[in-house]
Order: structure tokens, then C-alpha cells, then sequence
């Protein structure tokens, strides 16, 4: 007789009892022990029968009591929802809901009280939570028992086959228990569907019968039944990068690339994609009960997304990179980081770490979660290796307390929780061994081992639990079952599901007979069902804007015969005839009211407009004015309070066909100062560089820190002293900051400090970002002048002196100070910090109380406060453990009264109140009632003065003494906003006296980028609502006093230029081109040399077209720096290149450019490049070496060259090839190999370009220029080039390739056989020019072929000087 059922423990009394006296549950509780009561009376009596047929109605008994238990269950759910649901509505508790479900689950189930603690962790199952009926009601009995299902003659018969066995007493109330099976075997093994690479992701469908995978390709596929899988669907989700994750709802698919996060349905369509270049993803999960989704990688931040959207909800940073997430309880997110740190995340908040555990010291390997269970694997360090952790750590996840850890000796690196037994897990290693075990009963586990040609990649179990998916490196998926495949149905969830959508199946063909003499027309092809649109009657009307009857016009040939096919889309330009009122753009009205004067006043003309106007006017030019009017009068208060000048506008690069070079940048800047361009990323610090630039102590120490041999490619200390030179040399020369741009795009902790402009036409906070960039830029050159071995003493002090020195930047700009914080609550708590500040940020006054004295809001008392920074603060005491306020004060400790030379000071004005500051200036606090309140809230000249730990700061003259260090505003930058104008920056600056020009009005000059303008005081210092203040500069009235300039280097080694350095690891001797300088050829002062450089595109140019065909530039592509060689000019070795260097770029290159720098891929990479390859600084310093020792560059086009290697070259050092051979009143500028086919008789750039060639070629054409000159023929000369230049437009003809019968017919093929007779003297050969007859030539020319000045050399061009007359190509020098 089968043992009683266990009585129902009571119900341990909840507090929210007090709301029902009578609980619900006792009705429920009554009705379920009635139905067992009546099954054991059934069973009892029947049992007592012993026969087949009492069997069968005992089963019959049976299955309506399952019935009524089935109906109780649901009764009892439905009943027990509606009761929290109400209890929540009056008690408004809504965040205990789970407490509540959890509180009355554990009432519900006695048997809960018996399970282990790792059992109770994994709570949050259906199932689980539900045993209690089956374990206090059911007797043992399975409800879903399947023999219930069958008919009563099979049940019959088969009862009456087991009572003639003579075995044991079967019981019939113990049936078979739900476990995972000893033995798995093998089902099926499923190749790769698309091209084989390793399975990345496998997730079995909850809702339908398939299997999803995912490839490190990005393909996403899916398999269909699990008794013959076939593929259902394929799809590219994240090619190149691998699908990472896979996550299925009842919508579709959620896969994870590493740049983007994709939603399809389960027939392939794209619901929608979510991607980010910047995105870093490495895993992601579900939120139950929402259409979320939360991703996550080494991006330091958690993105929360919308299913239904596609759509980013929120962000939340987090202080690691992730690498696993997986969903917790309690809408909880479980992170695990890259430090091996394991951390629980409410989603529901801030997304804060609520807890955090170190799991794997030496990293994660993967987390899984089930309910209130978290387990992880990782790696450990044995014998100074890193190995899989053996290990599988199991936490509860409510506390993150560790469990008792299952062990698995080979190395987990996949483990998965039973869907339907959560304690049992299957754990599995890279080589294909598994097991199965119960974590909550330690005991003997299964194992079983896959067959695999390769190692395993993924793995996923069945929502069943009867199926194993393991996925290989080879793209191969072995599918594992512990069902019987002849008795049990083998499907992944055991029940029917969603059914997939099919395809239509198309109808066959019909049959057609044929034979070899059936004609192939009268069978045809295709076969239509329906009649065609081409079958239409012709009485059927159309309207008249049918395309069938109305085609459209064609295109006009004088429009065909002008289309460009190169760009894309093809365009042409709109024919004369065919413009109208609607393709006029008229040109705004200038000052005077007059259309046609606009532009002349707001915009400046090209500079080749300019020349044609010039040519047009007979070389008058009229003059223009400057890009604004005036400056207003300083007794004029609206013209700086109301309206905004011209000069504080927006300045922009407007772009011609020549490019930027064409662009008018004298129009802006009439001055001796130069600007700095803005079609440069990160063009936002040009007013900060400016500043920096005219602020005399830090200028020379960057300056000096070029001569030193740094080995640093990306130094911006370097950077900013090449920029320094070009700003000092160039003397109104427009010049750019490309190479300092690049260098700090280049620096990691500037992109983490958000300090990269990308480009965002405005929108960004520039007035942060430049003080953001203020103080990271002055740490950063801190650190890098510590390359200055030793320090030199930069102060006259002789306290500072008897110590070691700090780095330069320091001793210019640095502020030492104790910063002291005293705990407020008596307990004696005290901390106590030493550093340097480089900036001084400004710490405006508080609000103060109605029964408090205003505190003052003058600027000497802001700067003091900001420099001793006394204030207080909120902590909890460590001793007390109470929340008291915290005294924090800073302490100067500089020896000696020390302040520095230079202060930095960071506007800080984040508030209407903090601007109201400098809008309203405020008395000092010790003014007289009579006095009045400064014009300006910044003064020009402070005074500062060291008083123990305490310092003095005074704008009052008269109170300045001996000890009183003097400080004189040196510039400041302010951002310019109003409502139509995007932001930017502006920097005012007060040029030192000796640097003025006679006739400045004032010292005070604003930088607008390159539009540079003298400004009166009062413009400079006055502020509104539109000059927002961002960085203020002090210096010291004696720094060139203070400062030993002596102590740093000056000029760079010339050593340099003896050295042959390269970076390649496999330079190719063969390949070396060039012979470095000896001691004794060190150029100096007008020494000649040719140069040529070669570029490559770091980015495509950005295009607009316009509406009648022409197009216009946005931004032109950027350039840099690919190959530069330097040549001898004069000398044994002319001609002989001393420097030929490849450029080394850490920047993706867009374009090569091979076919115009004969540059290939791989000759910039230091792994590949068999050149002399160096960085770009290391090339820089030669160039700037060169310069400095006054050598003198021949080239052709250097100017452009100039501009891209960004230096500036002074004009009287420089001989242009273009400038030389270029017609006075023409504008054609000829080609350089236009000019060597027809002066020098040789092809260049016929493949590719070559810079030696190129710049020997350069120097050839200015020595024959100089004989031109000398012999006075340079006029005739440039007719007959400009002559023939127009025949063949401006391009030599192609090289002839003479065909064999040419070669048979020339009587020179087969030469005679040497004879011995004397060789005969070399013939002169009269040159072209100098022929009988050729007019415009003189026959007594002094000019032949013997000058000295263009004597040629064995294997060079010979006559190379004579120009060949039209029609006689280009094969060879040619000979009359």
C-alpha cells in the first residue's frame, strides 16, 4: 500500500494577515484535501481488487483527480495574485511586491523549509515554486504522466501482459522522477551552412522549434525541428565582427556585434539595427517583465535598449570594462568585469553597484544565472602561469555570499543552468568533456565527452532540457539528446509552439515534349499566367502624363558634350540658354545699400579673381577694405554692450577649385602677427596656442625643447614649440596648428577627458572644453619639460636654487601647496596632501544668509579665495562615524615667498550669478564710500604678496612695496554665442611693448583665428552676455629679470644630419637612395638645396553640388606628410640626396595616393616598409634644422608642400620652379613635367611619382633658368614653352613606342661590326634655338652646349637644355 501523503505543516503567520482574519488560502487548502481524501479512499478500495480492470478504474480515478488539482492550482494562482495585487493597492507598497512573492511563496511550500541553501538560491521557478502541490497533493503522483493519455484497450492490455509476468508488486503511486539522464548521445551534426568559421552564439527558441546561431563572420542562422534540422533562415547581422550574443523573445532575435546591437524577426527581416562607431560591446541581457535590453563592453558605460524601438533608454557609466552581463533578480543587472570583479546593478535606479564581490583574481571567463543563483569561472595563477580556474563559484546572488563550488579538473569555460531543474548544471571544457551535476546534493556527477575535430566555442541547452548544442571552431554544430529517439518525440520545448513562416512553394512548370526538330519559338519562354502590360489594347486612353505616351525631353547635346563622368553623380555645367530668374543668386546689400558691393565689404575675393581683375585692370588693383569697419569709439558703450563688432564674428574658409591656398587670408589680418586657420580638427585651442604663444616664459621653453632629442612621436610640448617658431617667423603669414592637432588627437587621456573636437558645427561647450583643455595641456607639458636632464634653474631665487629643480613648465607656471582637511567634530582627524597646481580655478562666493554681511566679489578677493580655497564640506567623520562638515584649506609652502612667474586662471563661469560677477564689477572691500566701482571686473595690474600660508592680492597701485610681486594681464579668452552664430572661442592679447608696431592705437589685439585686428582696452576688458570670459593669463612685470633664459639649449644638433636613423624593422639596403652629409658639408647660410615631398590622404574631401551642375568644396581633404627628400644643390655631389625619408603615421591612412606619391601600402608601417622610415618629428627637426642655418630650398610648388609639412620657410629662402618659368601677365602655372619634357628631353611621372626626381628635376630647371637669364633669352624662351604648352593643352604628348617594322627599317638595327679605326670626335650639336632661320633667335648666342652651367654628366640629359620642336615626341634627346 502506497504511504500516506506528509501533512500540511501550518502556515507561519505573515504581517499582512491582519488585513484578511479569514485567509483565503484555508478554502483552497480544504478543497485540495478533499481530493486527496477521495483518491486514497479510491485507491484503497480498488487495490484491494488486485485485477486488471480495478487498475483501469483506478485510473480513471486518478486522472479526474488530476483534473481537480489542475483546476485548484490555477483557482489558487489566479486567487493569490488578486490578493497581493489588492494588499499593494492599499498599503501603496509597490517595491515590496517582491518581498510579498517571496515572503508567501516560502508559506506556501513546506518543502521549501527542507531544500539546502543552494536550492533556495535558485529560486524564481514556476516549477519550484509550485512543488508544493505536487509534493503535499499529488502523493508522488506525475500530473503530466503520459500514460494518462492512452486509450483503455491499450491500457488494458497492457495491464493484463504485467499481472501474467511473475515479478514484484509494482506500486502505482511511484512514478519515474524528473532528472537529468546519465547518458547523452549523439543526434545529429550540423554543417556549416555558409562559408566555415567558428559558431560564436547559440540560443535555442522559447517559442518555436529552432535553433539560432551565430558566426564569427556575423551570420546569423537559424535550424528548424529537432528530429531533422534544416536551415530556416540566414542572415548578415555584424559582418566583419562577430556575433557575440544571441538573445530570442517572442518578437524575433537580439544579436550583438562589437559595434552594434541588431533586432530581426524570425523570417530574416530587419526590424531594426543600432549602431556606434564608438561602441565596444562584449555581452548583453534581457529585463524579465520588460521590452529592454542592457549591453555592455569596454565603452565604460551600460546602454539600456528598447526592443520595440531599437532605441537607447538610458546610459550609466561603470568604472571597468564588462565583459559578461547577465539578468538578476529583481530587475537587477549582474556585471562582470575585466579585473575579475563581479558586481549587482539595480536598473531600476541610478544603475549604481549595490554590491560587488572579487570572484577571479586574474579574470572572468563567463558568468550564468538562474533565479537567486550566480555562478562564475575564471583563471588563477599556478607556477607563475595563468589557467582555467577548476573551479565553478557559486553565489547567492541577495547577498553575493559565496556557496559551496563544484569542481571540474579540466577547466570550465562553459557552464549552463537546467531550465526546469534549477540546481542541476551542465558543465563543459574546451576540448568537448562535460558533466552534469546537482549542486544542491554533492554527489557522483555524469560525464560524457563530444566528439570534435577542433575545440569547442559555444554552447546552449533546450528550454526542455533534452537537448545539448555544442558549437565548434570549424562552424560545426553537434546537437546532443537524452531522449530515446524510437519512443520519445524529440522536440526543444515539448510542445507545439510558434510555427515558423514558409515560403510559398512555386508551382511546377508545365511539361513540354521536345524533340531536335522542335523549334525553340514555339515553345516559349516564359510561360505567363497573366496577360502583360505590353498586351494592353490600343484604344485604352492614358493621361498625358503617361510615361508611355509623354517620355521624357532628352538631354541637350551641348550638355552631353560637357559632362564630367569622373565625379559621381555626373554633372555638367547648366548652358547659358537655359538659366533663368530662378538660378540667380543675388548678392546681399553691402554698407551703402548697393547689391553689387556686398561681397566686397563682408568677404574677401580670391585670390585668383584677384589676379584676373588685376590683369582686366592692366596691374591696378583696387584696394579693399578690411573684414570689418571701424573700431567703435571708446566713449561709445552701445557699440560693446548691444551689438557684436564684425571682428568677434565667425570666420570661415570659403573653398575655390585651386583650394585653401586661393583663399584671401591678408584680407583679415593686416597686421605683423599671425593667425592660425580653422579648416584644421580641433581648431578650438588655436586661443589658447595664441595665448601661449605671446606669453614670453612658456614660449621659451617650448621652443627650447625642440633642440632636445625627445624620442616621442606625439609630445605637445615639441608640437607647440615647432608652432611657436612658425607664429614668430611668419610676421602675419597665416599659418596652422595640423602637426599639434594631430598630436593630441593622438593622446589617449584627451579623448577621455573629452577634449577632441568632432567637428560638431557649434554645438559644443567650448567655453569648458578650452579650460578643460587649459589645465590638461599645462599638466601634459609639465610632464613632458621633464626632459630637460638636469632641470635647469629657471628662477633667479636663491631658496629655489639649493634644492633639485623642477620640471620648466613647473617652475613658470607651478603653485606649491598643502592641502590640509581638519574633521569639524573634535575628534582630532586630520589628512594633509603636497602638490602643484598649474591653474587656478576661480571659486565664486556663496549665497549668503539675510542676517550675513555680503562676502566680496571683487576679483583680487575671488583670485585669493580660489588660490587658498578655505572652505567646507559634508563626510562622515572614520572616528565618530557622524555626518559633520570638513575643513579643507591650502597652504602655499614655496620657499622663499615664491610665487610663479606666470598664473593661469580658469574662468569657471558656469552660471547666470557667476557671469552676473564680471558684468556688474563690485568694490573691494576696504573702498572708501566715495569711491566709484572699476570700469572693468578684471584689472590690468594686481599685486601679490606672500604673508606666511597666506597670500595678498590688491588692484590698488598705491599699496604695492618692495615685497609686492607685480602682475600684468597678459590675455584672455572668451567665447563669443549669440542666437544665429554657432560658438567660439576669441582670444584678446596684450602684445609686449617691444613687439608693437609704431602705429597700434593700443597693446591690446584680438585673435579671432586668423582674423587679427588692434582693439581699444575698453573693447578688450568690457564683457557681456555674448563674451562670456573662459581663461585668464597674469605674468609677472619682471619675468625677463626673474627667468634664466641662458640655462635652456638653443638651436638643434646638427648631428642630426649625420646620422642615417630609421624605425623599419626590415629596411632593404638595395633600396637606400640617399648618402648622408659629412662632418665636413654642414650647410649654412645660402646654401642650395632641392626638395620634394610626397603626401597621402588621411581623409576624403567633402563635396556639395549645386543645382546647376557646378560643386562646390566644404572641406578639402587632409594631407599629410609621406616622403620628403632633400638633395645637394652645389658641390661634387649635387644632385645627390642626403635625406629621403618615408613618414611614419599612427593615423589610418584613407588614400595612398600611388599614382601621384608613388607611395604603396605597407611603406609607412615600421613591420613592413623596406624604406628609411622615421617619425614625423625626427623629419621636422631636420627641415627646421635646414631652415634655422639659412639654407635656400629649390623646388616646384613648395609653397603647397610648405603648407602641408606645416613650417613656414621665409620668402627670400625659397626658389620656385613655378614662380620662374611662369609668363608675366598669365595666369598658367606650368607643370613640372610638362617643363622637364620640353627644357630637360626627359619623361617624369610616367607610372608614379618619385620625390628625388622630382626635385632633381626642379634643380636642373633652375640652373638652365639661370642661364637663361645670364644670356637674356629667358623672355623668348617662355613663349616658345607657353607657345607649344598650347598646342598640346598643357601636357606632353605620350611616349612613342616605335613597332617592329620601325625597328626592322632603321638602318642603325643591325649595326656593323667594330672596326679599328679611331673614334671620331664628338659632334656639337647646334641647339634648336639657335638654328638658321628660327625666329626671335639670335645666331651669336654666347649659349651652347658646352656652358659650364649645363655641362651634362655621363648618363644625364645630354643638350638637355634645347627645347624639341613641336611634332617630334618624346623618345630620347632629340637631334636635328
Amino acid at each position: 500500500m502506497p504511504e500516506p501523503p506528509p501533512q500540511t505543516p501550518p502556515r507561519p503567520r505573515s504581517p499582512f494577515t491582519r488585513h484578511a482574519p479569514k485567509p483565503w488560502w484555508a478554502a483552497w487548502d480544504a478543497v485540495l484535501r478533499k481530493l486527496h481524501a477521495e483518491r486514497n479512499r479510491t485507491r484503497r478500495k480498488l487495490q484491494k481488487l488486485r485485477t486488471p480492470e480495478a487498475e483501469l478504474a483506478y485510473k480513471h480515478a486518478r486522472r479526474e483527480w488530476k483534473a481537480g488539482v489542475r483546476m485548484a492550482k490555477r483557482n489558487f494562482e489566479r486567487k493569490r495574485e488578486e490578493w497581493r495585487e489588492s494588499l499593494l493597492r492599499e498599503e501603496g507598497q509597490e517595491d515590496e511586491r517582491e518581498d510579498l512573492r517571496q515572503e508567501e511563496d516560502a508559506r506556501s511550500s513546506p518543502s521549501r523549509l527542507h531544500q539546502s541553501a543552494a536550492a533556495d538560491a535558485a529560486g524564481a521557478n514556476v516549477d519550484d515554486e509550485d512543488a508544493w502541490f505536487i509534493n503535499a497533493h499529488d502523493g508522488g503522483d506525475n500530473l503530466d504522466d503520459p500514460d494518462d493519455e492512452d486509450s483503455d484497450d491499450e491500457s488494458l492490455a497492457r495491464l493484463h501482459q504485467r499481472h501474467q509476468q511473475p515479478s514484484t508488486p509494482t506500486r502505482l503511486d511511484a512514478p519515474p522522477l524528473h532528472t537529468m539522464a546519465s547518458s547523452w548521445h549523439f543526434q545529429a551534426l550540423l554543417p556549416p551552412y555558409t562559408l566555415p568559421a567558428p559558431i560564436t552564439a547559440l540560443a535555442f527558441d522559447p517559442y518555436s522549434e529552432l535553433l539560432w546561431t551565430g558566426n564569427a563572420s556575423g551570420q546569423v542562422t537559424s535550424l528548424w525541428s529537432a528530429a531533422q534540422p534544416t536551415r530556416y533562415t540566414s542572415f548578415n547581422a555584424h559582418r566583419p565582427s562577430p556575433v557575440k550574443e544571441l538573445l530570442v523573445d517572442d518578437r524575433g532575435v537580439v544579436s550583438l556585434g562589437e559595434r552594434s546591437v541588431k533586432g530581426t524577426k524570425r523570417t530574416g527581416v530587419g526590424r531594426w539595427i543600432l549602431s556606434e562607431p564608438r561602441f565596444s560591446l562584449n555581452s548583453m541581457c534581457s529585463q524579465p517583465r520588460s521590452s529592454e535590453v542592457v549591453a555592455g563592453g569596454a565603452q565604460l558605460s551600460l546602454v539600456v535598449i528598447n526592443t520595440n524601438s531599437g532605441s537607447i533608454v538610458r546610459k550609466a557609466d561603470v568604472t571597468s570594462p564588462l565583459l559578461f552581463l547577465q539578468a538578476g533578480p529583481r530587475n537587477s543587472v549582474i556585471c562582470g568585469h575585466t579585473d575579475g570583479n563581479i558586481s549587482l546593478r539595480d536598473t531600476r535606479t541610478t544603475m549604481s553597484a549595490q554590491h560587488t564581490v572579487q570572484a577571479h583574481r586574474d579574470g572572468l571567463l563567463g558568468l550564468e544565472s538562474s533565479g537567486n543563483l550566480l555562478l562564475s569561472w575564471g583563471c588563477t595563477t599556478r607556477l607563475g602561469r595563468t589557467v582555467p580556474d577548476p573551479l565553478v563559484k557559486i553565489y547567492d546572488v541577495r547577498t553575493l555570499k559565496p556557496l559551496a563550488p563544484v569542481s571540474f579538473p579540466s577547466g570550465p569555460a562553459f557552464v549552463r543552468v537546467h531550465p526546469r531543474l534549477s540546481t542541476t548544471i551542465v558543465v563543459a571544457d574546451m576540448h568537448g568533456s562535460f558533466q552534469v551535476t546537482d549542486i544542491s546534493m554533492p554527489g557522483p556527477a555524469s560525464y560524457h565527452q563530444v566528439e570534435l575535430p577542433s575545440y569547442l566555442t559555444s554552447m546552449a541547452i533546450s528550454p526542455a532540457g533534452n537537448h545539448l548544442a555544442f558549437g565548434d571552431a570549424d562552424g560545426q554544430i553537434h546537437l546532443l539528446t537524452d531522449l530515446d529517439p524510437e519512443h520519445e518525440p524529440g522536440t526543444f520545448n515539448q510542445f507545439e509552439g510558434l510555427e515558423p513562416e514558409w515560403p510559398d512553394v512555386p508551382e511546377p512548370l508545365p511539361n513540354v515534349d521536345w524533340n531536335a526538330r522542335t523549334p525553340l519559338n514555339s515553345i516559349g519562354m516564359p510561360y505567363y499566367n497573366a496577360p502583360l502590360l505590353s498586351s494592353m489594347p490600343l484604344h485604352t486612353p492614358f493621361p498625358d502624363t503617361s510615361p508611355l505616351f509623354n517620355p521624357a525631353p532628352p538631354i541637350p547635346p551641348i550638355v552631353m558634350s560637357s559632362l564630367r563622368t569622373g565625379d559621381f553623380p555626373a554633372n555638367a555645367p547648366n548652358p547659358i540658354e537655359n538659366r533663368g530668374r530662378r538660378n540667380l543668386a543675388y548678392r546681399r546689400p553691402g554698407k551703402s545699400g548697393n547689391p553689387g558691393t556686398g561681397r566686397r565689404n563682408s568677404e574677401p575675393r580670391f585670390r585668383s579673381e584677384q589676379a584676373k581683375e588685376r590683369i582686366r585692370r592692366g596691374g591696378v588693383m583696387e584696394e579693399e577694405d578690411q573684414a570689418d569697419s571701424a573700431p567703435a569709439a571708446p566713449d561709445s558703450p552701445s557699440a560693446v554692450h548691444f551689438t557684436m563688432p564684425k571682428h568677434y564674428r565667425k570666420v570661415e574658409i570659403k573653398y575655390s577649385k585651386f583650394g585653401v591656398e586661393d583663399f584671401d587670408f591678408g584680407f583679415y589680418n593686416k597686421t605683423r602677427y599671425s593667425g592660425l586657420e580653422t579648416h584644421i580638427a580641433n581648431s578650438y585651442t588655436n586661443a589658447l596656442l595664441q595665448v601661449l604663444h605671446y606669453t614670453r616664459p612658456i614660449r621659451a621653453v617650448a621652443t627650447a625643447h625642440i633642440a632636445l632629442p625627445d624620442p616621442r612621436e606625439n609630445c605637445l610640448l615639441a608640437e607647440a614649440g615647432f608652432l611657436f617658431r612658425m607664429l614668430e617667423d611668419g610676421k602675419g603669414v597665416n599659418c596652422q596648428a595640423s602637426n599639434f592637432s594631430r598630436a593630441l588627437s593622438s593622446v589617449p587621456q584627451a579623448k577621455a577627458l573629452g577634449l577632441i573636437d568632432y567637428e560638431s558645427d557649434g554645438e559644443a561647450p567650448y567655453g569648458s572644453m578650452i579650460q578643460n583643455f587649459n589645465r590638461f595641456l599645462l599638466e601634459q607639458m609639465a610632464v613632458e619639460s621633464a626632459a630637460f636632464q638636469p632641470s635647469p634653474h629657471l628662477i633667479r631665487n636663491d631658496a629655489l636654487e639649493s634644492r633639485p629643480a623642477s620640471s620648466p613648465i613647473t617652475q613658470v607656471l607651478g603653485i606649491e601647496a598643502t592641502t590640509v582637511s581638519s574633521c569639524t567634530d573634535g575628534c582630532g582627524t586630520q589628512a594633509v596632501r603636497d602638490g602643484t597646481t598649474h591653474v587656478v580655478d576661480m571659486m565664486y562666493p556663496r549665497k549668503t544668509l539675510s542676517n550675513e554681511a555680503p562676502l566680496p566679489t571683487d576679483f583680487c578677493s575671488i583670485l585669493r579665495a580660489s588660490i587658498i580655497r578655505d572652505n567646507f564640506a559634508k563626510h562622515t567623520c572614520p572616528i565618530t562615524k557622524r555626518y559633520v562638515p570638513l575643513h579643507t584649506r591650502r597652504i602655499l609652502t614655496s620657499p622663499g615667498g615664491h610665487l610663479p612667474p606666470v598664473i593661469a586662471i580658469n574662468a569657471a563661469v558656469h552660471t547666470p550669478e557667476h557671469l552676473g560677477v564680471w558684468l556688474n564689477p563690485a568694490k573691494p572691500p576696504n573702498a572708501r564710500p566715495e569711491d566709484t566701482a572699476p570700469a572693468s571686473f578684471l584689472p590690468t595690474c594686481i599685486g601679490m604678496q606672500r604673508l606666511e600660508d597666506d597670500v595678498v592680492v590688491t588692484a590698488k597701485e598705491h599699496l604695492f612695496h618692495k615685497d609686492t610681486l607685480v602682475y600684468h594681464l597678459r590675455a584672455v579668452i572668451v567665447q563669443i554665442q549669440s542666437e544665429r552664430e554657432p560658438a567660439h572661442l576669441v582670444s584678446i592679447v596684450r602684445i609686449p611693448d617691444d613687439l608693437l608696431p609704431e602705429n597700434a592705437t593700443s597693446p591690446w589685439f584680438i585673435f579671432n583665428d586668423f582674423l587679427v585686428r588692434n582693439i581699444s582696452e575698453r573693447d578688450a576688458l568690457t564683457f557681456t552676455t555674448w563674451k562670456v570670459p573662459s581663461v585668464v593669463y597674469y605674468e609677472r612685470s619682471n619675468s625677463q629679470e626673474v627667468l634664466n633664459y641662458s640655462a635652456l639649449p638653443r638651436g638643434i644638433d646638427p648631428s642630426i644630419l649625420y646620422q642615417d636613423f630609421s624605425i623599419s624593422w626590415d629596411r632593404d639596403e638595395s633600396l637606400i637612395k640617399h648618402e648622408v652629409l659629412g662632418p665636413d658639408e654642414v650647410p649654412g647660410k645660402g646654401t642650395l638645396v632641392a626638395i620634394d615631398a610626397e603626401f597621402v590622404a588621411m581623409n576624403k574631401e567633402e563635396v556639395e553640388f549645386r543645382s546647376d551642375g557646378t560643386k562646390s568644396v566644404i572641406r578639402p581633404s587632409r594631407l599629410s606628410l609621406a616622403r620628403v627628400s632633400v638633395l645637394r644643390g652645389d658641390g661634387p655631389k649635387q644632385r645627390v640626396p642626403f635625406i629621403d625619408d618615408y613618414i611614419h603615421t599612427s593615423e589610418a591612412v584613407v588614400d595612398y595616393l600611388t599614382e601621384f606619391s608613388g607611395i604603396n601600402p605597407g611603406d609607412l608601417d615600421p613591420n613592413t616598409s623596406p624604406h628609411t622610415l622615421v617619425p614625423l618629428k625626427v623629419a621636422y627637426r631636420k627641415l627646421r634644422l635646414l631652415v634655422d642655418l639659412g639654407c635656400v630650398f629649390v623646388g616646384h610648388g613648395l609653397a603647397k608642400d610648405f603648407r602641408i609639412i606645416n613650417i613656414y620657410v621665409p620668402p627670400e629662402q625659397i626658389i620656385d620652379t613655378v614662380d620662374l618659368y611662369q609668363k608675366k601677365g598669365n595666369q598658367r602655372k606650368l607643370s613640372l613635367r610638362f617643363l622637364s619634357w620640353f627644357l630637360l628631353k626627359q619623361d617624369i611621372q610616367q607610372a608614379s611619382h618619385d620625390s628625388i626626381e622630382d626635385a632633381r628635376s626642379a634643380l636642373l630647371l633652375y640652373k638652365m633658368y639661370k642661364a637663361f637669364e645670364a644670356d637674356g633669352r629667358l623672355d623668348d624662351v617662355l613663349d616658345d614653352i607657353y607657345a607649344e604648352g598650347r598646342r598640346l593643352n598643357w601636357k606632353p604628348p605620350a611616349p612613342h613606342v616605335p613597332t617592329t617594322a620601325e625597328i626592322l627599317a632603321t638602318p642603325s638595327a643591325f649595326p656593323p661590326l667594330p672596326t679599328t679605326s679611331p673614334r671620331q670626335p664628338p659632334r656639337l650639336v647646334t641647339p634648336w634655338h639657335q638654328q638658321p632661320g628660327k625666329p626671335g633667335m639670335a645666331m651669336d648666342s654666347p649659349m651652347s652646349i658646352a656652358s659650364p652651367p649645363l655641362a651634362p654628366t655621363p648618363g644625364s640629359e645630354a643638350s638637355a637644355w634645347a627645347p624639341r620642336p613641336p611634332g617630334t615626341g618624346s623618345v630620347g634627346p632629340w637631334r636635328p
